[in-house]
């Protein structure tokens, strides 16, 4: 008899091999979104758009709609010891029942840290249950805005905004971490704010999010 079908993937070229994720279908799992991350998303080009990755990706959403979900992601992440996961590479909150199961999860694993970006703060029976997973001391929520979304207001405690930059003049003063287009990554801005692995020097040096850090820590 063959092995169950895990629910995590291990690690990617950004994240690195020390970091888990869940991912779901971009766009059509994505109620928050606007029409700035829809046209530039990453997760709807290259390798997402592979039949492998696609039939995985349909069948974590299936998985997600299971009332088991949350028992099943908890026992997985005790057997493989996953210290770190990011809650969606691709797709995000899609409902307040699927943020809620992962809301129990976090609950439930206070030893494992998880983090995730996310626009579904920008749905109002979705932002309450991520407001309590930003209140974990082992979670990290970013909320991801643009150009479109503008920025949190009030921002909730122990949220953080991760800007995306499309146009080299919308650089958002109040975020916390810009992440830019590829046509955009060579030009000057504040390194204070700039994803390391987007950073010539930081990709000259590898880095990752592993090895960063900055993100869920």
């Amino acid at each position: 008899m063959g092995s169950p079908r895990s629910l995590l993937a291990m690690g990617n070229g950004k994240l690195g091999r020390s970091i888990c994720h869940f991912d779901l279908p971009a766009v059509t799992t994505c109620p928050g979104r606007s029409s700035v991350c829809e046209r530039v998303c990453y997760a709807r080009r290259h390798r997402f758009r592979t039949r492998a990755v696609q039939r995985r990706l349909r069948w974590c959403l299936r998985q997600s709609r299971r009332a088991d979900f949350a028992d099943r992601m908890v026992d997985e992440i005790r057997r493989t010891g996953a210290i770190v996961i990011r809650m969606h590479v691709s797709g995000d909150f899609y409902s307040a029942d699927y943020a809620s199961k992962w809301l129990e999860v976090i609950r439930r694993q206070p030893g494992v840290r998880f983090y995730c970006y996310t626009r579904s703060w920008r749905v109002a029976g979705i932002a309450p249950v991520l407001e309590q997973m930003a209140a974990l001391e082992n979670c990290r929520v970013w909320y991801s805005a643009d150009a479109e979304t503008g920025l949190p207001d009030p921002r909730p405690p122990g949220v953080r905004v991760a800007a995306l930059q499309t146009a080299g003049d919308d650089v958002p003063a109040a975020a916390d971490l810009l992440f830019r287009v590829q046509r955009l990554r060579r030009e000057a801005v504040p390194l204070n704010v700039l994803c390391p692995h987007e950073a010539p020097l930081g990709a000259e040096r590898g880095t990752n999010c592993g090895s960063c850090g900055r993100c869920w820590r």
